[in-house]
């Protein structure tokens, strides 16, 4: 991957271009953006041209022996961290690995590039083991940070950092970004819509279990009212054990079509296309107040979840609110949203 293939993000590449390429190479970035919205394609690109040996107008030349060992991922001089699959969280563990690998020279390249993914997912005490090193960084090192928000990263890390933000792509080059990764045009322009532009998002759909998590959400949500609480609970558990965050932008997704249809009526633009019968059939007649506060309690559960709540819990308890919503009932969301994040995972 080179900096000039990244799709968007036009000024965050012109940001690291210049910098990878100035006399003053700042020691640590911070890449914050919605979830799956490219910050890890980026990270990648800024890395080729910072272990590349002969860079070519600003870029990674992508034949250089630094170059063409970065997409097989044997490159000695690249350490990357990521969140494991069954965790919630990125282990202290995995800081102090870090850290003791960038304190010793550079083995092919000229500096060593560290990539740290998800870095929202750690917690006080592994952020704290990283602080040394951004305090005192090994003279050939740079550290890139990637989250989804500036909240979940302690003041004394964000102070440390070069701060660069991504923001939402426009459809257009969400297109392009799905259509890049193979998927038919007809299929990437249907789908677009509901990236809400994080193509990540829409990528996510393609798997079979994700795909199973939307279809079953989005059947139960039109008729929540009248569910059973064992049905739900059912539900919940099956949700929590696999692709939650895809269900959970599914509920997004879904009331905020329910609503722009209650307002705006047949010329409302719907983002899930697939459903979009049982979304006009929803809005008939509901009230956009008890629509919105559905929608509060659905992004109320993605910030618990991120606080790294317990993923069933969380699930099971959003439901059970906006079946109560659904009947009329106004549950405190501030007390249930707070109760829910303390149970950790």
């Amino acid at each position: 991957m080179k900096l000039s293939a990244v799709i968007g993000h036009e000024r965050a590449v012109a940001r690291l271009a210049a910098a990878a390429g100035g006399t003053r190479l700042p020691h640590a970035v911070l890449l914050l953006g919605p979830a799956g919205v490219g910050k890890r394609t980026l990270a990648d690109a800024f890395a080729a041209r910072l272990l590349c040996a002969a860079p070519a107008g600003g870029d990674a030349c992508g034949v250089c022996a630094q170059c063409t060992r970065l997409p097989a991922g044997t490159h000695p001089d690249l350490h990357v961290v990521t969140r494991q699959e069954e965790r919630r969280d990125v282990r202290i563990e995995q800081v102090r690995e870090l850290t003791r690998g960038l304190a010793f020279q550079p083995l092919m390249a000229a500096r060593k590039v560290a990539i740290v993914d998800d870095a929202h997912c750690l917690n006080e005490q592994a952020q704290n083991a990283l602080l040394k090193t951004l305090e005192e960084p090994p003279g050939a090192s740079v550290l890139v940070l990637l989250a989804t928000a500036p909240a979940l990263i302690l003041p004394t890390v964000r102070s440390r950092c070069q701060v660069i933000r991504l923001d939402p792509l426009p459809t257009d080059a969400v297109v392009r970004v799905l259509t890049a990764q193979g998927m038919p045009a007809e299929r990437a322009r249907l789908l677009a819509p509901l990236a809400e532009g994080s193509p990540g998002r829409v990528l996510a759909l393609e798997g079979d279990a994700a795909a199973a998590a939307r279809e079953r959400l989005l059947a139960a949500l039109p008729g929540i009212a009248a569910a059973p609480a064992v049905e739900l609970s059912a539900l919940a558990q099956d949700l929590g054990r696999g692709a939650l965050d895809v269900a959970l932008a599914a509920a997004v997704g879904w009331y905020r079509d329910v609503l722009h249809a209650a307002l705006l009526g047949a010329a409302a633009p719907l983002a899930n296309q697939d459903v979009a019968p049982a979304v006009r059939a929803a809005a008939a007649g509901a009230d956009p107040t008890r629509i919105l506060r559905q929608l509060e309690a659905v992004c109320a559960t993605i910030d618990a979840v991120a606080r790294n709540a317990n993923r069933t819990l969380a699930m099971e308890t959003l439901l059970l609110v906006l079946r109560e919503i659904a009947r009329g009932g106004d549950p405190d969301l501030q007390r249930w949203t707070s109760t829910t994040a303390a149970r950790p995972a």
